[in-house]
């Protein structure tokens, strides 16, 4: 651990990409700030790796709000960083194939005419769901800004009214399922597939998530050098501003006197005290191990526990010796849909269930040695996948779950190549992440890659807690998953603790 102080303005804990915002933010307005992160390295999920000279990336595949007017990119500009970072615009942000169909996701409207040609039957649904979709997105970006929490009592009462008389969409569809909407929609199952496989939250979850994607602009950005550059450039922003980034150090507790938050532990028992602390870890993990459920209603502590939390993801990265780009890939990745049923897509059936293919080197040559590329195999699969991943009783991983490891990314491997053809063959470099794996690293309860699963009209988690002075930020509060939400996430916790700081 690093030489730290026992007292700072704010103590931050966790360096994900919401957190390393946050503490940056706050550094830059002049407050004393402590990012403590337990791992090696900054980033949570969106960090890279290198071996013989391939990089891969854990999670991020693209990132969207990198344009001018953007969340990133005026986050990264108020922070002077902008020339400390080069994103890459892609083409497409993605492309799905599955029976009967190849399609590149460049705009909503290509997007729309690519579907009614191969499917002309169903070209009235097809309109009238994106429309829908372009609707709702409009009446979300309306509710979503500015963030609830930041709104005084008139502010709020705003918001109501806004959602009740203004967000009929919102109304109509908070409460249903992707699968439902989906169903009510379309008769074709291949057009259910692939609106549903747009992100990989499965048909299980509310269908505003979806939608609001779909009715957006669709235009992803990719970091040059990878998802770290993207960690190491608001790193860059906390440490110039003057904040202090600790790598390696684990939060044990978060102190409480009094209902407030007043600092933390570390798991050596040396204690930092802070006028503010923002969580950027767990949510669940936040409050039932750091904060302590004798701090908290029973209530609060029930429904963290009952909330279900999103699936964790598999992982297979290879370093190839293949000419991907003779071959006809251009970088764009690739959902591969092996079944036109939504439920068996996000099933556990690793003949059917869903897969994506990234090719980072092809946006970027510097990931792979000179006539090699990566390639990496992507699906969701959960913690408890056959037996929790062959776990021995004591919690070590044996012989059996490296074989079993290696039987799963060997499956993903021969399916794969029904895109790539030779796969198998060319493959120089193997590096396989778990859910157990991801759990390890990340901390996150079941090694849940996208926070609190978002289950039709469930609750958003407010940034502001039942502690006093302890706000959250990233993907397991408002306003969710993803780059582009925990961004905004960040800034939210850094202007509550400002507000509150001159209040």
């Amino acid at each position: 651990m690093a030489n730290l102080k026992d007292k700072y303005d704010v103590v931050v804990i966790g360096a994900g990409i919401g957190g390393l915002t946050s503490g940056a933010l706050l550094a830059k307005e002049g407050l004393d700030v402590l990012v403590a992160e337990q791992g090696s390295k900054p980033g949570g999920y969106c960090v890279s790796s290198q071996r013989d000279g391939f990089t891969f990336d854990t999670a991020v595949d693209a990132v969207m709000g990198c344009e001018k007017g953007g969340p990133i990119y005026d986050t990264l500009e108020e922070l002077a960083l902008t020339n400390d970072i080069d994103f890459i615009k892609l083409a497409a942000g993605t492309r799905i194939i599955g029976t009967g169909y190849d399609i590149s996701v460049t705009s909503i409207e290509a997007l729309a005419n690519e579907l009614k040609k191969l499917f002309p039957a169903e070209s009235t649904s097809i309109d009238a769901f994106l429309g829908d979709c372009k609707a709702l997105a409009r009446e979300m970006e309306r509710l979503m800004e500015p963030a609830p929490d930041l709104l005084g009592l008139t502010g709020k009462l705003g918001l109501i009214v806004r959602f009740l008389f203004g967000s009929p969409k919102m109304r109509k569809y908070g409460g249903k399922s992707a699968g439902e909407v989906l169903n009510t929609f379309f008769k074709e199952p291949r057009l259910r597939a692939i609106f549903g496989t747009i992100l990989p939250f499965g048909p299980a979850a509310m269908a505003p998530l979806i939608m609001n994607i779909l009715g957006g602009e669709l235009v992803g950005y990719y970091p040059r050098g990878g998802a770290g550059a993207l960690a190491n450039v608001f790193t860059k922003g906390l440490t110039k501003h003057g904040g202090e980034l600790a790598l390696k150090t684990r939060v044990a507790r978060i102190l409480i006197k009094n209902g407030q938050a007043i600092g933390v532990e570390l798991v050596d028992g040396s204690r930092i005290k802070s006028r503010y602390v923002v969580s950027n870890a767990d949510g669940r993990q936040t409050f039932l191990n750091l904060v302590g459920e004798q701090h908290l209603s029973s209530k609060f502590v029930r429904e963290l526990r009952e909330t279900s939390l999103s699936r964790s993801s598999f992982l297979v990265s290879l370093g190839v010796d293949l000419d991907l780009k003779a071959m006809g890939f251009d970088g764009t990745s690739i959902v591969y849909n092996r079944s036109d049923d939504l439920n068996e897509i996000f099933s556990t059936d690793l003949t059917k269930c869903y897969m994506t293919i990234r090719m980072h080197s092809l946006r970027d040559s510097s990931q792979a040695p000179e006539g090699m590329a990566t390639v990496q195999l992507h699906t969701m699969l959960p913690y408890d996948y056959m037996g929790n991943w062959g776990r021995e009783k004591d919690g070590t991983l044996g012989r059996e779950s490296t074989e079993m490891e290696e039987a799963v990314a060997g499956k993903l491997i021969a399916l794969a190549e029904g895109i790539i053809p030779g796969l198998s063959e060319h493959i120089v470099v193997k590096d396989i992440i778990s859910p157990l794996a991801f759990e390890r690293y990340t901390l996150n309860s079941e090694g849940a890659t996208m926070g609190w699963f978002p289950a039709p009209g469930g609750k958003m988690r407010s940034q502001k807690t039942p502690v006093k002075n302890l706000y959250q930020a990233g993907a397991w509060t408002f306003p969710g998953p993803s780059i582009y939400m925990v961004v905004p996430s960040g800034r939210n916790a850094a202007q509550i603790v400002l507000n509150e700081a001159r209040s």
